[in-house]
């Protein structure tokens, strides 16, 4: 606990220290009075004294801030020229532009950081579904995808990026050291639905290709409209064309829409353990549990949802009226593992919840891919695409929140965002150093929405000075900032509740 704490005040401390530094750039180029430039929280553990900017250590090492006079209107207005609010609207516009422009900015170079000294990884295919674009493409399990329509594919969701525009695709793939050019046309896949349900049928073996003839009493068409309406513990009854009749109660629900795929399942993990951690050992190799056969991560993580349920839950994924896959917790406690240990095969008995517990660790599990090193002047290009990547990733999320595809409670607050910072440190320098450019870059990004309070809200006051030629009544303006203000530390309060309440799921 007090290792995520100790790096998450490292982690936003930096991050934050980059943002307001474009502010105090900006606002000194500008001839602006910086009243104070602090790095840390809370009361002043010491101090050094500027010309004009007395620059605070804070007792509490986390975060920051700059504070420039005449951004939040404390007294009369005066004349002096060195107050923000009399600046040129360019010049604010600048001043509020180069926080969250430091903060891409940062992201890039931190990205060019990671690239130049852990490489990229391949994006490899693991398995091709039977059927498929890729299936009929030609794909096969083992190569890797360099370029997608002439672009770096470095990350998986490049080529998702791609994919989901539904047009054909130029693969550029690696095959046994050879370079192919493959064209693949996406398919447009119809939703599928996936329901966990717990029920007191315990003949129920396998659903699998089973065709529904009613869902909830309803025709099998209406599953869309019904399904997203229900709720925990409600009562799901299944109607099969067989004249089978499953009933049971709703433990949980997955949607996932109409989306275009090519067809393909990407090397993530392995089955070799990457660190010694009991009851296994580093370069162990994981063949079997309770009689399943592994020969991959991929079977691992197929097998993950067995082994997550409990014995009288169900999981069942519905497509086209058929149920496409069925899968039942597994009956029993313990796992029997059996594992090559230096060529050696061994058997280790250990219980459900332990071996969850293992898999949870950071990098239990070596990856089932290579990494490979940018050449030359390549390292910055692929890092700019690397990062562009992620812009639009984070901007289609934060899209995706207001127009409710996101739901809120998914948003992790400052509790989560530690969470997730201690165990990248605990994964090691290279998770940690990737994590920190995924948050300076989505500072940036946060604070280029046009909300009073943030920089974007400042930036749209500035605009509209900028085209009406009129002047905001600066005590209007910083009113509007601090009810914004109040609303986000409303916002921060719901996203940490939030982040309590994952701790009792």
């Amino acid at each position: 606990m007090l290792l995520t704490l100790f790096w998450f005040m490292v982690v936003i401390t930096i991050v934050v220290f980059f943002h307001e530094l474009g502010h105090y750039i900006f606002a000194k180029l500008f001839h602006t009075k910086v009243e104070e430039f602090a790095i840390g929280m809370g009361p002043k553990l010491f101090s050094i004294k500027g010309k004009e900017t007395e620059f605070r250590f804070n007792i509490i090492p986390m975060g920051g801030y700059v504070k420039i006079a005449g951004e939040e209107i404390e007294n009369e207005l005066s004349d002096d020229p060195k107050m923000f609010y009399n600046k040129k609207p360019w010049q604010k516009f600048l001043i509020a532009f180069a926080g969250p422009l430091f903060s891409i900015i940062l992201g890039y170079i931190i990205l060019s950081i990671s690239g130049l000294l852990y490489g990229f990884p391949e994006v490899k295919i693991e398995e091709v579904i039977n059927d498929s674009p890729a299936y009929y493409a030609g794909l096969k399990p083992g190569d890797v995808i360099k370029k997608v329509n002439g672009d770096i594919v470095f990350d998986s969701g490049i080529l998702s990026y791609a994919v989901r525009e539904g047009k054909e695709l130029n693969l550029e793939v690696i095959r046994n050291g050879n370079k192919l050019i493959i064209p693949i046309k996406p398919k447009l896949y119809n939703p599928e639905y996936t329901i966990i349900f717990k029920t007191d049928n315990n003949n129920i073996i396998n659903l699998k290709s089973k065709k529904i003839k009613s869902f909830n009493l309803n025709p099998p068409e209406k599953i869309g409209e019904i399904l997203p309406n229900l709720e925990k513990e409600d009562k799901l009854i299944l109607e099969l064309e067989n004249g089978d009749k499953i009933e049971g109660k709703i433990e949980g629900i997955s949607i996932s829409e109409s989306r275009y795929a090519i067809g393909v399942y990407f090397a993530t993990f392995s089955n070799i353990i990457n660190k010694d951690i009991e009851p296994f050992k580093s370069n162990d190799i994981i063949t079997n549990i309770n009689g399943n056969k592994i020969k991959s991560g991929l079977d691992i993580i197929t097998l993950l949802s067995s082994i997550s349920m409990k014995p009288e839950d169900k999981m069942l994924t519905i497509t086209d009226n058929k149920i496409e896959d069925f899968i039942s917790g597994l009956d029993t406690e313990n796992l029997n593992i059996t594992l090559l240990r230096s060529g050696k095969e061994q058997n280790i008995v250990i219980s459900k919840s332990e071996f969850l517990k293992i898999l949870q660790e950071p990098q239990v599990l070596k990856f089932a891919f290579d990494k490979w090193r940018p050449k030359g002047f390549e390292i910055i290009t692929v890092s700019i695409q690397w990062a562009n990547t992620l812009l639009k990733a984070m901007v289609d999320s934060i899209g995706q929140l207001f127009t409710g595809k996101t739901k809120t409670t998914e948003v992790l607050g400052p509790v989560g965002i530690a969470g997730v910072v201690g165990q990248a440190a605990k994964a090691g320098p290279e998770a940690l150093i990737s994590l920190i450019a995924l948050i300076t870059l989505n500072l940036g990004i946060v604070n280029l929405l046009p909300i009073p309070a943030l920089d974007g809200g400042r930036i749209v006051f500035s605009i509209y000075e900028m085209v009406t030629g009129k002047r905001t009544n600066p005590k209007v303006e910083a009113t509007i900032h601090t009810i914004g203000f109040l609303l986000l530390m409303g916002l921060f309060v719901y996203f940490t509740y939030n982040d309590i309440l994952r701790f009792f799921k």
